[in-house]
């Protein structure tokens, strides 16, 4: 009991989310399309191994560490706005737009809960004996389960929903959501197929949660939102699309690049290296 509490409560970094579209009626009954993760002695768990070492591989590489611990405590709102969208998201300037999302990041959550505490599987560290990307966290991360991967289920649903407000960015929007849950395997919290099953099962929790019509009333909000930042009549200088935006260089974390900034700068959806 008390590790299904946790597992409940620990949103990992991410603010508290209003209150979902779904109700006990509406919600699924049940997430038997999710199936048992592999076993560690079944031949599918090899594709999983595989990319358990590909990941601690990648600790290697100049700022690939640093953009997973970054993405494993980032705000969702962060991770999606700068260096995808151009603009920023945020709760003064852009608040139809967020509540959108993150009512439906509040359906996920229990969804994925309910699906770690049936199958209650190790994470990779704790499988291994070996320390994560974070080892001043890995005592109290073994006591939670791995699969479905929390931060993902949130990631992938954050981005579905934003990608119904702007679906000519859904190229972009999914790319971001896809490397986000990979960082978690760069992290060693997770298996490949944790994060597998994050993307199933957020679609279907977004299936039911696109036919309410409180989402669909949320959806009119958020779009108008959208087009007056588009259309820079907004009012909030933060929010404003400038001709240029796309072209402008950030940091990992979404912050403007300058000349003085060094590491991993993307510029036009493109990732370069600055010594």
């Amino acid at each position: 009991m008390a590790i299904a509490i946790v597992t409940t409560t620990s949103i990992c970094g991410q603010n508290k989310f209003p209150e979902g579209y779904l109700t006990d009626e509406t919600r699924p009954k049940d997430y038997d399309f999710i199936k048992a993760p592999p076993s560690l002695t079944g031949g599918d768990f090899a594709n999983d191994f595989y990319y358990y070492q590909w990941g601690r591989k990648q600790r290697e590489t100049e700022g690939v560490s640093e953009q997973a611990i970054f993405d494993e405590a980032a705000q969702l709102y962060e991770v999606f706005s700068h260096k995808v969208l151009g603009f920023e998201l945020n709760h003064e300037t852009t608040p139809e737009i967020l509540r959108l999302c993150e009512r439906a990041v509040s359906d996920a959550i229990p969804a994925n809960t309910t699906v770690k505490n049936i199958y209650q599987r190790q994470r990779p560290f704790a499988t291994f004996n070996d320390p994560s990307l974070k080892p001043e966290e890995d005592i109290e991360e073994a006591k939670t389960f791995s699969y479905p991967s929390g931060h993902s289920t949130r990631g992938y649903i954050f981005a579905l929903t934003l990608i119904t407000v702007m679906p000519e960015l859904t190229t972009q929007i999914m790319e971001r959501a896809q490397e986000y849950a990979i960082n978690r395997i760069i992290c060693g919290h997770h298996w490949k197929s944790d994060i597998d099953a994050s993307l199933l099962l957020a679609s279907g929790v977004f299936a039911n949660i696109v036919c309410t019509d409180e989402f669909q009333e949320q959806l009119i909000k958020a779009r108008a939102e959208y087009q007056q930042i588009m259309n820079g009549t907004t009012g909030a200088s933060a929010l404003r699309m400038q001709p240029s935006a796309a072209s402008q260089a950030y940091t990992i974390h979404g912050i403007q690049a300058t000349d003085a900034s060094r590491g991993i700068i993307i510029q036009n959806g493109q990732k370069a290296m600055r010594k």
